[in-house]
Protein backbone atom coordinates (compact mmCIF):
# COMPACT_ATOMS: atom_id res chain seq x y z
CA UNK A 1 0.00 0.00 0.00
CA UNK A 2 1.34 3.61 -0.79
CA UNK A 3 2.53 5.73 2.14
CA UNK A 4 0.43 8.65 0.78
CA UNK A 5 -3.11 6.53 0.99
CA UNK A 6 -1.71 5.21 4.25
CA UNK A 7 -1.05 8.70 5.76
CA UNK A 8 -3.93 9.82 4.45
CA UNK A 9 -6.11 7.07 5.52
CA UNK A 10 -4.75 7.17 9.19
CA UNK A 11 -5.47 11.20 8.81
CA UNK A 12 -9.40 10.45 8.27
CA UNK A 13 -9.37 7.72 11.05
CA UNK A 14 -7.86 10.24 13.65
CA UNK A 15 -10.50 13.33 12.36
CA UNK A 16 -13.47 10.70 13.12
CA UNK A 17 -12.23 10.14 16.94
CA UNK A 18 -11.66 14.18 17.10
CA UNK A 19 -15.15 14.48 16.00
CA UNK A 20 -16.52 11.96 18.47
CA UNK A 21 -17.45 9.26 15.47
CA UNK A 22 -16.49 5.47 16.05
CA UNK A 23 -15.52 2.72 14.45
CA UNK A 24 -16.27 -0.85 15.93
CA UNK A 25 -15.91 -1.48 18.81
CA UNK A 26 -13.76 0.45 22.12
CA UNK A 27 -10.45 0.24 21.88
CA UNK A 28 -8.36 -0.32 25.23
CA UNK A 29 -6.60 2.24 27.08
CA UNK A 30 -3.45 2.23 29.26
CA UNK A 31 -2.24 4.92 32.06
CA UNK A 32 1.34 5.36 31.93
CA UNK A 33 3.34 8.24 34.14
CA UNK A 34 5.29 10.16 32.43
CA UNK A 35 7.96 12.27 34.87
CA UNK A 36 10.53 13.75 32.31
CA UNK A 37 8.91 16.99 31.86
CA UNK A 38 6.24 17.34 34.88
CA UNK A 39 5.57 14.44 37.56
CA UNK A 40 2.11 13.05 38.19
CA UNK A 41 1.03 13.86 34.11
CA UNK A 42 -1.41 10.96 33.09
CA UNK A 43 -0.77 9.41 29.75
CA UNK A 44 -3.32 7.58 27.44
CA UNK A 45 -1.91 5.41 24.77
CA UNK A 46 -4.19 4.08 21.93
CA UNK A 47 -3.60 1.21 19.44
CA UNK A 48 -5.90 1.36 16.23
CA UNK A 49 -4.81 -1.37 13.89
CA UNK A 50 -6.42 -1.93 10.28
CA UNK A 51 -6.08 -5.46 8.46
CA UNK A 52 -2.29 -6.24 7.27
CA UNK A 53 -2.17 -2.24 6.65
CA UNK A 54 -0.49 0.10 8.90
CA UNK A 55 -0.48 0.52 12.58
CA UNK A 56 -1.35 3.92 14.29
CA UNK A 57 -0.24 4.64 17.43
CA UNK A 58 -1.38 8.05 19.13
CA UNK A 59 -0.65 9.44 22.45
CA UNK A 60 -1.97 12.31 24.07
CA UNK A 61 -1.68 13.56 27.60
CA UNK A 62 -3.26 15.44 29.96
CA UNK A 63 -0.92 18.02 30.28
CA UNK A 64 -1.37 18.98 26.56
CA UNK A 65 2.14 17.30 25.50
CA UNK A 66 1.00 15.49 22.32
CA UNK A 67 2.72 12.94 20.26
CA UNK A 68 1.16 11.40 17.60
CA UNK A 69 3.07 8.90 15.15
CA UNK A 70 2.05 7.08 12.28
CA UNK A 71 4.23 3.78 11.31
CA UNK A 72 3.63 1.73 7.88
CA UNK A 73 4.33 -2.07 8.36
CA UNK A 74 4.10 -2.98 4.75
CA UNK A 75 7.32 -2.41 2.28
CA UNK A 76 8.73 0.40 4.64
CA UNK A 77 8.62 2.43 7.39
CA UNK A 78 7.84 5.97 8.15
CA UNK A 79 7.83 7.71 11.00
CA UNK A 80 6.41 11.52 11.43
CA UNK A 81 6.47 13.02 15.27
CA UNK A 82 4.80 16.17 16.61
CA UNK A 83 5.48 17.40 19.83
CA UNK A 84 4.52 20.42 21.54
CA UNK A 85 5.77 20.84 25.74
CA UNK A 86 2.98 22.66 27.25
CA UNK A 87 3.16 23.76 31.32
CA UNK A 88 -0.23 22.69 32.59
CA UNK A 89 -2.05 25.13 34.69
CA UNK A 90 -1.62 25.23 38.47
CA UNK A 91 2.25 23.32 37.27
CA UNK A 92 3.13 27.03 36.99
CA UNK A 93 6.68 28.03 39.02
CA UNK A 94 5.80 30.98 41.64
CA UNK A 95 8.88 32.96 42.93
CA UNK A 96 8.82 35.23 45.98
CA UNK A 97 11.57 37.42 45.36
CA UNK A 98 12.65 39.73 48.80
CA UNK A 99 15.23 42.57 49.39
CA UNK A 100 15.72 41.47 52.97
CA UNK A 101 14.71 38.77 54.83
CA UNK A 102 15.42 40.49 58.66
CA UNK A 103 11.51 41.75 59.44
CA UNK A 104 9.72 38.14 61.06
CA UNK A 105 6.37 40.03 60.39
CA UNK A 106 6.76 39.18 57.50
CA UNK A 107 7.73 35.79 57.94
CA UNK A 108 4.12 34.86 58.36
CA UNK A 109 3.28 35.90 54.71
CA UNK A 110 5.27 32.83 53.46
CA UNK A 111 3.49 30.84 56.36
CA UNK A 112 0.30 31.39 54.77
CA UNK A 113 0.76 30.99 51.11
CA UNK A 114 3.76 28.43 51.63
CA UNK A 115 1.79 25.94 49.16
CA UNK A 116 1.54 28.82 46.56
CA UNK A 117 4.78 29.70 46.61
CA UNK A 118 7.70 27.27 45.24
CA UNK A 119 10.92 29.59 45.82
CA UNK A 120 11.92 33.03 47.92
CA UNK A 121 14.58 34.56 46.23
CA UNK A 122 16.30 37.13 48.74
CA UNK A 123 18.88 39.75 47.30
CA UNK A 124 21.26 38.21 49.63
CA UNK A 125 24.81 38.78 47.89
CA UNK A 126 26.39 41.07 45.11
CA UNK A 127 29.43 40.74 42.77
CA UNK A 128 33.02 42.17 44.36
CA UNK A 129 35.90 43.99 42.86
CA UNK A 130 37.87 41.21 43.25
CA UNK A 131 34.58 39.37 41.21
CA UNK A 132 33.92 37.07 44.24
CA UNK A 133 30.84 36.80 46.39
CA UNK A 134 30.02 39.70 48.74
CA UNK A 135 27.09 39.21 51.92
CA UNK A 136 24.02 41.79 52.43
CA UNK A 137 24.73 41.33 56.16
CA UNK A 138 22.36 44.49 56.70
CA UNK A 139 19.85 42.01 54.73
CA UNK A 140 20.51 38.98 56.83
CA UNK A 141 21.86 37.22 54.48
CA UNK A 142 22.38 33.52 55.20
CA UNK A 143 20.38 33.64 58.19
CA UNK A 144 20.02 30.00 59.61
CA UNK A 145 16.82 30.83 61.07
CA UNK A 146 15.36 31.48 57.77
CA UNK A 147 16.93 28.87 56.16
CA UNK A 148 14.95 26.35 58.54
CA UNK A 149 12.06 28.38 58.44
CA UNK A 150 11.70 27.99 54.92
CA UNK A 151 12.96 23.87 54.68
CA UNK A 152 10.08 23.56 57.52
CA UNK A 153 7.67 24.94 55.02
CA UNK A 154 9.00 23.10 51.69
CA UNK A 155 9.76 26.30 50.13
CA UNK A 156 12.73 26.17 48.19
CA UNK A 157 15.39 28.62 48.62
CA UNK A 158 17.46 30.57 45.15
CA UNK A 159 19.56 33.73 46.32
CA UNK A 160 20.10 36.61 44.05
CA UNK A 161 23.49 37.42 42.73
CA UNK A 162 23.12 40.88 42.34
CA UNK A 163 25.57 43.62 40.34
CA UNK A 164 24.60 47.00 38.64
CA UNK A 165 28.32 47.86 38.22
CA UNK A 166 29.06 47.35 34.34
CA UNK A 167 32.70 47.36 34.46
CA UNK A 168 32.49 44.59 37.03
CA UNK A 169 30.71 42.22 35.05
CA UNK A 170 32.35 43.09 32.08
CA UNK A 171 35.40 41.62 33.47
CA UNK A 172 33.93 38.60 34.76
CA UNK A 173 32.07 37.27 31.68
CA UNK A 174 35.15 38.00 29.66
CA UNK A 175 37.45 35.83 32.06
CA UNK A 176 36.91 32.04 32.14
CA UNK A 177 39.22 31.70 35.16
CA UNK A 178 37.38 34.16 37.06
CA UNK A 179 33.45 32.66 36.34
CA UNK A 180 34.87 29.22 37.07
CA UNK A 181 35.79 30.42 40.23
CA UNK A 182 33.09 32.18 40.89
CA UNK A 183 30.56 29.14 39.95
CA UNK A 184 32.81 27.28 42.94
CA UNK A 185 31.89 29.54 45.29
CA UNK A 186 28.42 29.69 44.77
CA UNK A 187 28.77 26.11 45.20
CA UNK A 188 30.09 25.74 48.27
CA UNK A 189 28.21 27.84 49.43
CA UNK A 190 25.08 26.02 48.13
CA UNK A 191 26.32 22.85 49.46
CA UNK A 192 27.06 24.62 52.82
CA UNK A 193 23.18 26.21 53.05
CA UNK A 194 20.97 23.97 51.18
CA UNK A 195 20.23 26.33 48.36
CA UNK A 196 18.26 25.01 45.50
CA UNK A 197 20.17 27.34 43.18
CA UNK A 198 20.64 30.83 42.15
CA UNK A 199 19.25 34.23 40.22
CA UNK A 200 21.06 35.99 38.62
CA UNK A 201 20.44 40.35 38.65
CA UNK A 202 23.05 41.80 36.60
CA UNK A 203 21.34 45.22 35.72
CA UNK A 204 24.31 46.22 33.66
CA UNK A 205 24.95 48.11 29.98
CA UNK A 206 27.65 46.10 27.96
CA UNK A 207 25.77 45.50 24.82
CA UNK A 208 29.02 45.01 22.94
CA UNK A 209 29.45 42.18 24.97
CA UNK A 210 26.14 40.52 24.82
CA UNK A 211 27.68 37.20 23.39
CA UNK A 212 29.91 36.84 26.62
CA UNK A 213 27.36 37.65 28.56
CA UNK A 214 25.54 34.73 27.09
CA UNK A 215 28.59 32.59 27.29
CA UNK A 216 29.00 32.83 30.87
CA UNK A 217 25.15 32.42 31.70
CA UNK A 218 25.41 28.93 29.89
CA UNK A 219 29.30 28.21 31.22
CA UNK A 220 27.68 29.02 35.00
CA UNK A 221 24.67 27.14 34.41
CA UNK A 222 26.73 24.11 33.31
CA UNK A 223 28.93 24.14 36.66
CA UNK A 224 25.61 24.48 38.71
CA UNK A 225 23.89 21.76 37.25
CA UNK A 226 26.62 19.39 37.69
CA UNK A 227 26.37 19.80 41.27
CA UNK A 228 22.34 19.21 41.24
CA UNK A 229 21.93 23.46 41.45
CA UNK A 230 19.50 25.56 39.24
CA UNK A 231 20.17 28.87 37.30
CA UNK A 232 17.78 31.46 36.28
CA UNK A 233 19.05 34.80 34.85
CA UNK A 234 16.71 38.15 35.05
CA UNK A 235 16.66 40.72 32.08
CA UNK A 236 14.66 43.79 31.36
CA UNK A 237 11.54 43.34 29.55
CA UNK A 238 11.06 44.80 25.57
CA UNK A 239 8.50 44.26 23.09
CA UNK A 240 11.98 45.36 20.29
CA UNK A 241 14.98 45.67 19.58
CA UNK A 242 14.48 49.19 21.33
CA UNK A 243 17.42 51.72 21.10
CA UNK A 244 18.78 51.35 24.77
CA UNK A 245 22.70 49.97 25.87
CA UNK A 246 21.15 48.24 28.88
CA UNK A 247 18.40 46.31 26.97
CA UNK A 248 20.32 45.39 24.20
CA UNK A 249 23.11 43.63 26.67
CA UNK A 250 20.54 40.70 26.92
CA UNK A 251 20.23 39.00 23.79
CA UNK A 252 17.08 36.79 24.11
CA UNK A 253 18.19 35.11 21.52
CA UNK A 254 21.85 33.54 22.46
CA UNK A 255 20.23 33.73 26.04
CA UNK A 256 17.65 30.90 24.94
CA UNK A 257 19.97 28.71 23.09
CA UNK A 258 22.07 28.77 26.80
CA UNK A 259 21.36 26.12 29.56
CA UNK A 260 20.23 28.40 31.78
CA UNK A 261 16.63 26.66 33.55
CA UNK A 262 14.51 29.90 33.36
CA UNK A 263 14.62 33.44 31.79
CA UNK A 264 12.70 35.83 33.64
CA UNK A 265 11.89 38.74 31.80
CA UNK A 266 11.28 41.85 34.50
CA UNK A 267 8.22 42.58 32.70
CA UNK A 268 7.97 46.76 35.18
CA UNK A 269 9.50 50.21 35.07
CA UNK A 270 7.60 50.99 31.81
CA UNK A 271 10.03 53.13 29.89
CA UNK A 272 8.91 53.46 26.42
CA UNK A 273 7.16 56.98 26.98
CA UNK A 274 9.10 59.92 26.59
CA UNK A 275 7.35 62.48 28.94
CA UNK A 276 4.50 62.46 31.50
CA UNK A 277 3.86 60.63 34.14
CA UNK A 278 5.05 56.91 33.79
CA UNK A 279 2.35 53.81 34.47
CA UNK A 280 4.47 50.83 36.54
CA UNK A 281 3.87 48.10 33.88
CA UNK A 282 0.99 48.77 31.28
CA UNK A 283 -0.53 45.25 30.80
CA UNK A 284 -0.49 45.75 27.24
CA UNK A 285 3.31 46.26 26.80
CA UNK A 286 3.46 43.56 29.12
CA UNK A 287 1.73 41.23 26.80
CA UNK A 288 3.52 42.21 24.39
CA UNK A 289 6.83 42.02 26.05
CA UNK A 290 6.04 38.12 26.52
CA UNK A 291 4.97 37.53 22.89
CA UNK A 292 8.36 39.12 22.01
CA UNK A 293 10.20 36.92 24.24
CA UNK A 294 8.60 33.84 22.69
CA UNK A 295 9.97 34.26 19.92
CA UNK A 296 13.59 33.01 21.12
CA UNK A 297 12.60 31.56 24.69
CA UNK A 298 10.69 28.64 24.54
CA UNK A 299 7.76 28.96 26.92
CA UNK A 300 8.83 26.57 29.01
CA UNK A 301 12.11 28.36 29.59
CA UNK A 302 10.38 31.79 30.63
CA UNK A 303 9.26 33.32 33.40
CA UNK A 304 7.08 36.72 33.69
CA UNK A 305 8.27 39.00 36.57
CA UNK A 306 5.68 40.97 38.33
CA UNK A 307 5.67 44.19 40.21
CA UNK A 308 4.07 44.47 43.94
CA UNK A 309 4.67 47.86 44.19
CA UNK A 310 4.15 51.58 42.66
CA UNK A 311 5.32 54.76 41.45
CA UNK A 312 4.23 58.78 42.21
CA UNK A 313 5.22 61.40 39.65
CA UNK A 314 4.57 65.17 39.01
CA UNK A 315 2.08 65.90 36.41
CA UNK A 316 5.39 67.51 34.60
CA UNK A 317 6.70 64.06 34.69
CA UNK A 318 9.48 64.29 36.89
CA UNK A 319 9.92 61.10 39.26
CA UNK A 320 9.23 61.78 42.98
CA UNK A 321 9.76 57.93 44.24
CA UNK A 322 8.62 54.35 44.73
CA UNK A 323 5.54 52.98 46.56
CA UNK A 324 6.04 50.30 49.36
CA UNK A 325 2.24 48.54 50.11
CA UNK A 326 2.14 50.84 52.93
CA UNK A 327 2.94 53.80 51.52
CA UNK A 328 0.34 53.31 49.09
CA UNK A 329 -2.24 52.58 52.05
CA UNK A 330 -0.88 55.79 53.78
CA UNK A 331 -0.92 58.18 50.81
CA UNK A 332 -4.93 56.80 50.42
CA UNK A 333 -5.26 57.99 53.83
CA UNK A 334 -3.54 61.07 53.85
CA UNK A 335 -5.14 62.35 50.66
CA UNK A 336 -8.41 61.64 51.33
CA UNK A 337 -8.88 60.56 48.29
CA UNK A 338 -10.49 57.47 46.57
CA UNK A 339 -8.23 55.90 43.63
CA UNK A 340 -9.84 54.93 40.07
CA UNK A 341 -8.68 51.54 37.75
CA UNK A 342 -6.98 52.32 34.72
CA UNK A 343 -8.27 49.60 32.24
CA UNK A 344 -6.12 49.81 29.76
CA UNK A 345 -2.94 50.03 31.99
CA UNK A 346 -5.06 47.50 34.20
CA UNK A 347 -3.47 49.89 37.17
CA UNK A 348 -4.69 51.69 40.36
CA UNK A 349 -4.10 55.64 39.96
CA UNK A 350 -4.36 57.83 42.38
CA UNK A 351 -4.96 61.31 41.24
CA UNK A 352 -3.24 64.11 43.85
CA UNK A 353 -3.29 68.43 43.26
CA UNK A 354 0.53 68.30 41.41
CA UNK A 355 1.00 64.01 41.79
CA UNK A 356 -0.06 60.90 40.20
CA UNK A 357 0.94 57.69 42.34
CA UNK A 358 0.38 54.10 40.06
CA UNK A 359 0.68 50.87 41.87
CA UNK A 360 0.33 46.99 41.14
CA UNK A 361 -1.15 45.36 43.98
CA UNK A 362 -2.30 41.81 43.97
CA UNK A 363 -6.09 42.40 42.72
CA UNK A 364 -4.06 44.50 39.62
CA UNK A 365 -1.52 41.35 39.66
CA UNK A 366 -3.75 38.65 38.75
CA UNK A 367 -4.01 40.05 35.22
CA UNK A 368 -0.54 39.92 34.78
CA UNK A 369 -0.07 36.06 36.37
CA UNK A 370 -3.05 35.35 34.00
CA UNK A 371 -0.74 35.70 30.88
CA UNK A 372 1.27 33.41 32.04
CA UNK A 373 -0.99 31.10 31.88
CA UNK A 374 -2.46 32.51 28.46
CA UNK A 375 1.02 31.52 26.86
CA UNK A 376 1.49 28.88 29.28
CA UNK A 377 4.80 30.02 30.52
CA UNK A 378 6.64 28.52 33.12
CA UNK A 379 5.67 30.74 35.90
CA UNK A 380 5.97 34.04 37.46
CA UNK A 381 8.28 35.79 39.89
CA UNK A 382 7.22 38.47 42.14
CA UNK A 383 9.34 41.65 43.14
CA UNK A 384 8.30 41.52 46.02
CA UNK A 385 7.39 39.94 49.14
CA UNK A 386 8.14 42.23 52.00
CA UNK A 387 6.69 45.49 52.57
CA UNK A 388 4.26 44.35 48.74
CA UNK A 389 1.00 43.89 49.28
CA UNK A 390 0.51 40.65 51.35
CA UNK A 391 -3.04 39.17 50.18
CA UNK A 392 -1.09 39.29 46.73
CA UNK A 393 -0.05 35.69 46.74
CA UNK A 394 -3.85 34.70 47.04
CA UNK A 395 -4.51 36.17 43.32
CA UNK A 396 -1.62 34.64 41.62
CA UNK A 397 -2.63 31.77 42.77
CA UNK A 398 -6.07 31.55 41.69
CA UNK A 399 -4.97 32.94 38.20
CA UNK A 400 -2.54 30.10 37.96
CA UNK A 401 -4.49 27.65 39.45
CA UNK A 402 -2.54 26.70 41.92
Amino acid sequence: MKLGYVIGLATLLLLGIALGYGLGSSFPTHTVEVTKLITSIKTDIKTFTLPTTVTITVVKTVSRTEFITFTSTTTSTSTITERKVIIPQGNQLVIAWMLSTCDKSEWSVLERFSRQIDIVSPDWYYLTEDLSVGKYDKRCAEDREFIEFLNSLGVKLMPMLVSANSELVRKLVTDPNAIDSLSAELVYLAKKYNYYGYNIDFEVSIPEYSTEFASFIDRLAKKLHSNGLILTVDVPAKRMEWPSSYTATYDYAKLGKTEVDAVIIMAYDFYEWVSGPKPVAPIWWVEDCVRYALQYIPPEKLILGIPNYGKTWSVDGTFRGWLLYPDWLALIEKSGKNYTIDKELMEKVLELNNEVAYFVDGEMGYYRAFIAVKYELKGIAVWRLDKGDPNAWSFYARALGK
